[in-house]
């Protein structure tokens, strides 16, 4: 009986988890969508009053909530072994292929912001209210998750390697 009530615990844990996760992950992509509607957008011939950057207040609760999913994506993965169903090399690859898409995205977008922006903005520096979503934006974001799953899942595929040499 202590151990179907040891089960039942962990599965409210993970329940919960779920939930806090989902609503962390709707927080993240709230701010995400708050940064790019605070990001202003350069115009010819209108300059910003220099009032400061707005949407750097959210990088402030981004950041730390996006810590947030990603710790709870990674601790829902490895409760629920849903990377040891498969024993195979190919989720890694798989989740290597569109980490490298997310990448490439990531890339193309802050390139053509640059591009956008080469020599109207000098004085501000990398990081000004023109440039917020070439740093936080769909592809960040979803290139963070890669990355943490892939990890997660080369080091699933290491340890089932390894159990499977020991026996």
């Amino acid at each position: 009986m202590s151990m179907h009530n040891e089960e039942g615990g962990r599965a409210l844990n993970t329940k919960s988890l779920r939930i806090a996760t989902l609503v962390v992950l709707f927080i993240n992509l709230a701010l995400i969508g708050l940064v790019e509607l605070f990001t202003f957008e350069i115009e010819q011939g209108k300059e910003i009053s220099g009032n400061g950057n707005p949407a750097l207040i959210l990088w402030f609760i981004e950041l730390p909530a996006y810590l947030l999913l990603l710790i709870g994506i990674g601790l829902i993965v490895h409760r629920e072994r849903y990377l040891e169903r498969r024993k195979d090399i190919w989720i890694p690859l798989m989740i290597l292929v569109f980490l490298a898409v997310s990448i490439l995205l990531q890339v193309d977008k802050a390139q053509r912001g640059y591009d956008q922006l080469d020599g109207l903005i000098e004085e501000y520096g990398w990081l000004n209210p023109y440039t917020n979503t070439i740093y936080i934006n769909f592809y960040s974001f979803l290139s963070g998750i890669l990355f943490m799953l892939f990890i997660q899942s080369v080091i699933t595929v290491i340890r089932t390697r390894q159990k499977g040499k020991r026996t």
